[in-house]
């Protein structure tokens, strides 16, 4: 999927965009298309050979590591891409920050490995359901390896992304395939975690092959730390806080309700969610280089006009995916996943409001704070949310289960959208973001009532499903032509990128 805008735009370079960026988020759109596909495969299989037992485990044991896993990859993946964004043309200057920057990588990823191994034996000896599962918690141990060894960062500060995303499509094929091989029951669950691990280990381990020959090992004396460990720092703080409240309901389920079961639950629908978000959030990770490259240039003007495109864009794509998953999805899931996965669909209709308040975030957080080096407001509404978060499930957990982490998640995403455009109104206008989004929210609330009709009327299968999806696409089509909605005329206008 492209933003359109008039030829003229496109044609001058100051006026848009380059082709380089249209190419950028078409790899990065055929992944994405990828990481709909997959799951699509993988998930109703996986629940039904794992069952929920296996699904919570693996969620659960995964959502431990993470937290390991932030240590090891600090802000780097963004800190890193908009360095080397900043010195993309000086050879000599960008091969020094590579290793700067990756050499702290190192470290911290060696912290991290400490401090999980510290975590499985101290865990285990005082909670008996860490002790349980602690095979699990070890084969988790590669996923912090596959952390450090990460340097997509570097080849999105190039604006590179042919390499990484061909690297990740090759991996998630060859992941998907030894799934069907390798995993065929219920006792296969520690196959499962494994293959998932190791894939990215040898996926990121792949990458450097691209910089032999390129780069040389370089002279510690040569290298200058200390100027990278502040800003760092300050970019893991969101970055860990972001994570805290993305996992931190799978994390904390099993403990208040007493089941891994419910954690693998919530990260079903979690993960029907993040397939839509895959879609809304690709295009703020290939604008990332390129508004920081406009920033070091002074280009605040051309900034501004991407990011209320970026926006309209954004609200045009994510207000229908969210009605139509909350209208679809519930029953969409007693056939996908199958019908004891029916409390699946409840937490999936209470987490679709995230797709529009994090794509909206996105936008503000990735495409201007970031590039501006405003990191302490973006540290500070994504902490914010993320220390909510936490309060609203001790709450919420507690009172409705599952659905009340899907609940704590959506207020949580909405009170960082909310904040965000508060510091930044001074620079960007809060009406010129949403100038036309009533339009789509509007095609949005018809499209769900016509499609809920169908719904109710018709038995729950693939062929409704597939009926109910065309039924939304065509309604949502129709209303933003009789609405006149913005994003139509960039789109009639048949050029990329305004």
């Amino acid at each position: 999927m492209m933003l359109f805008t008039t030829h003229s735009d496109y044609v001058e370079s100051n006026e848009g965009l380059s082709m380089q960026v249209a190419k950028n988020y078409l790899y990065n759109a055929a992944y994405q298309l990828l990481n709909i596909i997959v799951p699509i495969i993988t998930l109703p299989y996986l629940a039904r050979v794992l069952g929920k037992d296996g699904v919570g485990i693996a969620s659960w044991t995964n959502s431990l590591v993470t937290y390991f896993l932030l240590i090891a990859s600090l802000g780097i993946v963004t800190y890193g891409s908009r360095e080397i964004a900043y010195v993309r043309d000086n050879y000599e200057l960008r091969q020094k920050k590579f290793w700067e920057i990756q050499i702290i990588h190192f470290i911290a990823g060696l912290v991290a490995i400490l401090l999980y191994v510290v975590f499985i034996y101290g865990g285990g000896a005082v909670n008996t359901r860490i002790h349980n599962n602690e095979i699990f918690l070890w084969y988790q141990i590669w996923v912090i390896f596959s952390g450090i060894l990460d340097i997509s960062w570097y080849f999105i500060g190039l604006e590179d992304f042919k390499k990484t995303v061909l690297r990740n499509m090759f991996i998630k094929l060859l992941m998907t395939l030894l799934i069907f091989i390798l995993v065929k029951n219920a006792h296969d669950v520690g196959a499962y975690i494994l293959l998932l691990a190791i894939s990215q280990v040898i996926g990121n381990l792949s990458m450097w092959f691209y910089l032999i020959g390129h780069f040389k090992l370089p002279k510690l004396s040569s290298l200058s730390f200390n100027v990278h460990w502040k800003p760092v720092f300050l970019m893991f703080l969101p970055t860990i806080a972001t994570q805290i409240y993305l996992q931190l309901n799978k994390t904390m389920l099993p403990f208040i309700t007493g089941s891994t079961v419910s954690s693998g639950i919530y990260d079903n629908a979690d993960k029907i969610i993040k397939v839509c978000l895959a879609l809304v959030t690709s295009v703020g990770m290939v604008m990332l280089p390129r508004m920081s490259a406009h920033y070091a240039t002074g280009e605040s003007k051309q900034m501004k006009k991407s990011i209320y495109s970026s926006m309209d864009f954004v609200s045009a794509i994510a207000m229908p995916l969210a009605a139509g998953i909350a209208a679809v999805g519930p029953t969409a899931m007693l056939w996908f996943l199958g019908q004891s996965w029916g409390e699946v669909g409840s937490a999936l209709f209470l987490l679709t409001p995230i797709i529009v308040f994090i794509g909206w975030s996105n936008v503000i957080g990735n495409q201007y704070l970031i590039p501006t080096k405003r990191l302490t407001d973006y540290t500070f509404s994504v902490t914010f949310g993320a220390v909510l978060n936490v309060f609203l499930n001790f709450i919420f957990i507690f009172l409705w289960g599952v659905e009340g982490a899907a609940v704590a998640t959506a207020l949580s995403e909405l009170a960082v959208i909310v904040y965000q455009l508060i510091v930044t109104r001074q620079e960007l206008s809060i009406s010129k973001h949403f100038v036309g989004v009533w339009r789509y929210i509007l095609a949005a609330i018809v499209m769900y009532i016509v499609v809920m009709v169908y719904v109710t009327t018709h038995n729950v299968g693939f062929l409704s499903t597939a009926v109910e999806t065309a039924i939304g696409l065509v309604i949502y089509g129709l209303m933003l032509v009789i609405l006149r909605a913005p994003i139509l005329k960039k789109v009639i206008s048949s050029a990329i990128f305004r």
